[in-house]
């Protein structure tokens, strides 16, 4: 975590960091005589005393000296991003080996970072993290932080990862408990390679591990807070990587059948909270149906892995039909345009949504011409993937430019920025405000196309009204997206902590 200082983009009016003479484009080198590695460590090191002395850079290279009383608070700066840490790993599944070519650069970027894991939920597999900077962590209290085990089984990790150094996850792990930090895991289950035997060590060693043990030998310490095990995604961009065995529909199905009633024992003996989980994709791709509310955790946790994403929109959609304002999606005609998993429920849910309020909603799924069929969620669905589908039925239902009152696009396709990888790196990359998809087509370039108001679906039925009812005032148009319509799923820029 070598960097020397952080540097200032922009100073409060009135602060004490303007007080002390502090200004944009100085870098602060160190607080309390302690190195600023960058912006977490920076609010660490800034909370921890009354009186903060703060060492700081000019950019003629003059180095100035103050003593600021700030009662553990921030002294007024906005501090420029850091740069991201990147994987050291060669997972025989990474997503980013399997990306067509032609993406912006950051796509291509492999973050591995234990500050996204801390702040947003990024799984790492810890690979850039050695013992000083495991250590660091245990100071400042990232708890908790998303591990990405894979197996347990030193030569197993190994095959998987290809970094032969990082084939004993549980030592940093161990580490990481004994210092009081707790760990979301996760395992990416590849059919052949870290199955049966190699499943079964990793899921009972981690559960040796689980969090709240208030007897043994981990009594007192950090726990694992959860496990929850994903299904291999693989993309028709595979050229010169390892032959990996597809994730069928069949194995799906006996997965599920052999692991949900686990999956209800490790519930009841944890105090009734879920700690193995399964994600969603297991059962879209196993065509069963979701499991109940009490399959999940009290939290949600995992949810940003896609764990209890379904489950919590289908409750919502049950509770929200109820309600008087589901009325307002009487006569309303619009295209949900989705991923070929979500595209059942979806298509189940807006029936019964018709039949209550005379709506003609309609869910199509969208097949995944970037990246390949075999892709099925919404959130890797590019704006050209979109744009043709919505092409192709307005020619079904006779060609009409109003064929539709809108088109609905899944909110996790969009993000309002360039990114995490470029909110860090800054190099030269200029920020969108609209909403960009993957392939850089915007919310806006789809409706200039289509002639028709294009909107964000949000996390449930309301939110999907709530911008439905934007497009009408023309207001979900134009400008910046987090100003218009309901963040929730949106792929917003992860990295932009201010202090």
């Amino acid at each position: 975590m070598a960097q020397k200082g952080v540097q200032v983009i922009a100073v409060e009016a009135e602060s004490l960091a303007a007080e002390a003479g502090i200004e944009p484009g100085d870098v602060i080198l160190e607080i309390n005589g302690e190195p600023v590695l960058d912006q977490l460590n920076y609010q660490f090191l800034v909370s921890q005393k009354d009186e903060t002395l703060v060492r700081w850079r000019k950019p003629d290279g003059r180095e100035e000296l103050a003593e600021l009383e700030n009662c553990g608070d921030g002294i007024g700066v906005d501090l420029a991003a850091d740069e991201v840490k990147v994987c050291k790993m060669n997972c025989v599944f990474c997503f980013v080996h399997q990306m067509p070519k032609g993406f912006r650069k950051s796509l291509y970027l492999k973050d591995e970072d234990i500050r996204l894991s801390f702040l947003y939920g990024h799984f790492s597999t810890l690979s850039s993290s050695n013992e000083a900077e495991l250590d660091r962590i245990i100071r400042e209290r990232l708890s908790p932080i998303h591990v990405s085990v894979h197996a347990t089984d030193p030569e197993v990790r190994v095959k998987l990862t290809g970094n032969p150094r990082e084939g004993h996850i549980l030592r940093k792990i161990d580490h990481l408990l004994a210092g009081g930090i707790d760990v979301h895991t996760q395992v990416v289950l590849t059919p052949g390679l870290n199955d049966d035997w190699v499943w079964e060590k990793t899921l009972a060693e981690l559960w040796e591990r689980r969090a709240f043990q208030t007897t043994g030998p981990r009594a007192g310490q950090g726990g694992v807070l959860s496990l929850s095990c994903v299904p291999v995604g693989l993309t028709a961009h595979r050229e010169g990587l390892p032959d990996i065995p597809e994730m069928t529909g069949e194995f799906a199905q006996a997965w599920v059948k052999r692991w949900m009633p686990e999956v209800r024992k490790y519930t009841a003996a944890n105090d009734g909270e879920p700690w193995f989980l399964l994600a969603d994709e297991w059962f879209t791709r196993a065509r069963v149906d979701v499991p109940g509310r009490t399959f999940y955790s009290r939290s949600w946790a995992q949810l940003e892995n896609g764990v209890g994403l379904l489950r919590r929109f289908l409750d919502h959609a049950k509770r929200f039909m109820k309600t008087p304002r589901a009325q307002a999606f009487q006569g309303r005609k619009a295209l949900l345009l989705t991923g070929a998993s979500f595209a059942p429920i979806l298509n189940q849910t807006l029936m019964e949504l018709n039949r209550m309020t005379g709506s003609q909603l309609r869910a199509v799924a969208v097949p995944n011409l970037a990246f390949g069929e075999s892709v099925t969620v919404a959130g890797l669905l590019c704006g050209r993937d979109l744009l043709q589908s919505a092409h192709a039925d307005r020619l079904e239902h006779g060609g009409r430019p109003d064929w539709v009152d809108a088109v609905v696009v899944p909110s996790a396709t969009l993000r309002t920025h360039t990114g995490p990888s470029d909110q860090y790196t800054l190099h030269g990359v200029e920020a969108k405000a609209e909403g960009t998809f993957l392939d850089d087509l915007t919310l806006a370039d789809l409706h200039r196309d289509l002639g028709r108001p294009v909107v964000p679906g949000g996390a449930n039925l309301a939110q999907l009204l709530d911008h439905l009812e934007a497009a009408e005032r023309a207001a979900g148009l134009k400008g910046d997206l987090r100003a218009i319509f309901h963040a929730s799923g949106l792929n917003q820029p992860q990295g932009a902590y201010n202090p």
